[in-house]
């Protein structure tokens, strides 16, 4: 009984522990954010632009979800709009995309209840586990994304939810982990479309360990084995995937419905192909292996240890290995597939994801020390086991050692990719924040009361930060196309027209007036140009 309480004791105290860390991670991390955006004004484009999102459905009239619009997938903006409401209170939750940090702060502080979680279900040391996850959490890239609204922190949770169930899986076969990953691959679609290759670097998975792991040959070792063999794995893949086909199915029918263009974040001209029409890539494979290395290299880090320490243990050529590689590769060749062909600006962010996905594997990786079967080592046969388990405590502490270090090494790599003032301008982008706060005090100050037309395909940052709102005809906006054809008849007053250059190049009255920012028109004359952006007032 005594050992039970202390049993029962030490539980409730890791749940704890568990509860404390997620706190303090949310608290951390949405409290570095809001600092970040309001007081030093460094807000990420992407984490404005799904915010802004958000403050669409709510503030355009009439409000609808599909003000939200149909580019980028809709869960960050949807987790958004009940914090984006209370603008109307505290301006800042908006304009300053407080909302973003709070559900990305929210997502890394889940991270990391999920990795404690699971490696308590591995039965590894609490101490131990804490140490890992606080290393990573902690991590500057990771905290840093975990606390700036962007997506990408918000997908990571979802990656590391899914491969911790798969590893459950591995380990303990229960087909509950199977429905975790499928709603876990439902969320990682309806944030980023890198959720993919990551389902397709999963489904891999999930075949290999049905083909190799002799937990699961029960379930098709009957019979005609190579049939049942096959159904097993044709049944649970379409229980792994139907979710998120759902998900994707009904993405595609809300884009025929409300455009006519099915493919519409896909192709159309907001999105991720038309902007990366502008990418400068590379054009040999020398050049673009040393720009995917440099890059990728800080997050590979961890996932190079696991690579040594299997060499040691001459675990390198198991299923479950191959299992790991393919799940790092699934998406770090997405990715490098996508800059070579010119689709992706190949920014950092993009080669991060290696390091996630080895830290969900670490419970997994730690518990193959406690189950591993080492082969005796030639010698006098009283001293083989002694000898054997000398080998597997020398390998074990290894292993311990390396992870931290490794984390280490990564931050100091880390920090060196970023001395290039390229890279830092990619992950902040400053500038064109801060003319956009120029524009709307500007509107704020100067034409308090006008009807003024935008497209807020770059211009979010504007609607965000001007007082009266309801003046503004934004593409969310229901009489928005009416008004580009026709400004002088729709009683548009002024015009935001950015400097068509880039993905500018898309703006709706850049593509409905091709000279009008550099030429003018009879219809309007230049009243202010900020540098990047020219207001026009109709004259008519």
């Amino acid at each position: 009984m005594l050992m039970t309480d202390n049993k029962k004791r030490k539980i409730l105290s890791e749940r704890l522990w568990i509860a404390a860390v997620t706190v303090m991670i949310f608290v951390t991390e949405a409290a570095y954010g809001a600092y970040r955006g309001i007081y030093e004004q460094i807000l990420p484009g992407d984490a404005m632009s799904r915010v802004a999102n958000a403050y669409y459905v709510l503030f355009v009239t009439p409000p609808r979800l599909s003000s939200m619009g149909l580019i980028w997938n809709p869960l960050p903006s949807l987790l958004e709009i009940p914090l984006v409401a209370l603008s109307t209170v505290w301006k800042p939750m908006a304009s300053r995309a407080v909302a973003g940090d709070i559900v990305s702060a929210a997502f890394a502080a889940l991270t990391a209840m999920i990795l404690l979680q699971t490696f308590q279900k591995f039965r590894i040391s609490f101490g131990y586990s804490l140490l890992i996850t606080l290393c990573y959490a902690l991590h500057p890239y990771i905290f840093y994304y975990g606390s700036n609204g962007m997506s990408e922190g918000m997908f990571i949770f979802f990656l590391v939810y899914c491969i911790c169930n798969l590893t459950l899986w591995f380990t303990y076969g229960t087909g509950s982990y199977i429905i975790k990953m499928a709603f876990g691959l439902v969320g990682g679609f309806l944030i980023r479309y890198e959720a993919i290759p990551f389902a397709v670097g999963i489904g891999v998975c999930i075949i290999l360990n049905i083909l190799y792991n002799p937990r699961e040959k029960p379930y098709w070792l009957v019979g005609n084995a190579k049939r049942e063999r096959f159904h097993y794995i044709e049944g649970t893949l379409v229980t792994l995937y139907t979710p998120a086909a759902y998900a994707g199915i009904v993405w595609i029918l809300l884009c025929l419905v409300i455009t006519g263009n099915p493919l519409y974040f896909l192709n159309s001209g907001y999105s991720n192909a038309g902007q990366s029409a502008f990418a400068s890539g590379v054009t040999t494979f020398s050049a673009l292996t040393q720009y995917v290395l440099f890059r990728a290299m800080p997050f590979l880090v961890f996932f190079l240890t696991i690579v040594f320490v299997r060499v040691f243990r001459g675990t390198l050529f198991r299923y479950d290995f191959l299992c790991l590689f393919f799940l790092v590769m699934s998406l770090l060749s997405f990715h490098i597939l996508m800059y070579w062909k010119g689709t992706s600006y190949g920014w950092l962010r993009y080669f991060c994801y290696s390091l996630p996905t080895c830290v969900a594997w670490m419970p997994y990786e730690m518990s193959t020390f406690q189950n591993e079967t080492v082969p005796e080592p030639y010698g006098l046969p009283a001293r083989r086991g002694r000898q054997a388990e000398q080998v597997k405590k020398k390998g074990r502490l290894l292993f311990k050692i390396l992870l931290p270090c490794s984390l280490v090494l990564s931050v100091l790599l880390l920090n060196n990719v970023l001395k290039d003032s390229s890279i830092v301008d990619q992950e902040i982008g400053t500038h064109v924040y801060q003319e956009n706060l120029e524009i709307a005090d500007y509107i704020n100050d100067k034409l308090p009361d006008k009807r003024v037309l935008t497209d807020v395909f770059t211009t979010y940052n504007v609607a965000l930060n001007v007082n009266n709102f309801q003046n503004l005809v934004v593409s969310s906006s229901p009489d928005f196309e009416k008004c580009v054809a026709d400004p002088v008849g729709s009683g548009i007053e002024y015009l935001l027209v950015p400097d068509p250059k880039g993905v500018s190049n898309y703006d709706a009255i850049n593509v409905a007036y091709p000279n009008l920012y550099a030429q003018g028109a009879d219809w309007c004359r230049e009243v202010y140009d900020f540098g990047d952006y020219k207001l026009f007032q109709v004259t008519g």
